[in-house]
């Protein structure tokens, strides 16, 4: 099926561009595209808690360049697993410190379905 294609090769580009990534997307399934896409979020959160930034707004940069354009499965993908659970359970710090940089396409994607900004 054409659309799930276009996420096994965002996946695989995502890991192939990010090798420090690679063995957390991979303790799930092949067919597990959502976890997968959820734990490439839940490591740009952390890389802001351990004061990574750069690491950090490399994955945020990435993101947020795959949406120009994108099918909409990449958009869904983006939107639903990987936006969404920014932030998801970090501190009022990790939050203060990388909320600002995240790009504003992404921010959009955040408080479109959060309602608003992560909690400071």
């Amino acid at each position: 099926m054409k659309t799930d294609v276009v996420i096994y090769n965002l996946l695989h580009e995502i890991t192939a561009q990010f090798p420090e990534v690679k063995a957390l997307l991979s303790i799930y399934d092949e067919g597990e595209t959502t976890y997968k896409m959820e734990a490439f979020s839940k490591a740009t959160t952390h890389a802001f808690a351990l004061g990574n930034v750069e690491q950090a707004l490399r994955y945020l940069n990435y993101v947020a360049k795959k949406l120009i354009n994108a099918e909409a499965k990449v958009i869904e993908h983006i939107d639903v697993y990987y936006v969404e659970t920014l932030f998801w359970g970090a501190s009022p710090h990790t939050i203060a410190l990388g909320w600002p940089l995240v790009p504003e396409s992404l921010q959009t994607l955040y408080i479109n379905f959060h309602g608003k900004a992560p909690l400071k």
